[in-house]
């Protein structure tokens, strides 16, 4: 797969900058790989700016696999909201 060999030479999945991180999962979800899912799970619990939740959530529930990721988005989106304290 593509995704995989562009992560591999680049390595956009471990990047510090969100904002390459951000659109190269949301590419990575688009494209329907599951590989990424761990590191969407972790940069979803991790930011707290809705600059670089949104593309993510947005993706998982207009992905190929749309009923398996919406499921994991609300799995996701609810952990992330146990660990908010006001």
């Amino acid at each position: 797969m593509q995704i995989l060999a562009l992560d591999e030479r680049y390595r956009l999945s471990e990047s510090k900058d969100y904002e390459v991180k951000v659109a190269f999962l949301q590419l990575a979800i688009l494209a329907g790989c599951k590989d990424y899912y761990n590191e969407v799970e972790k940069t979803l619990k991790e930011v707290g700016r809705m600059k670089y939740l949104r593309p993510l959530y947005t993706a998982l529930v207009q992905g190929s696999g749309k009923d398996e990721q919406k499921i994991f988005a609300k799995g996701v989106f609810a952990e992330a909201r146990e660990g908010i304290t006001p």
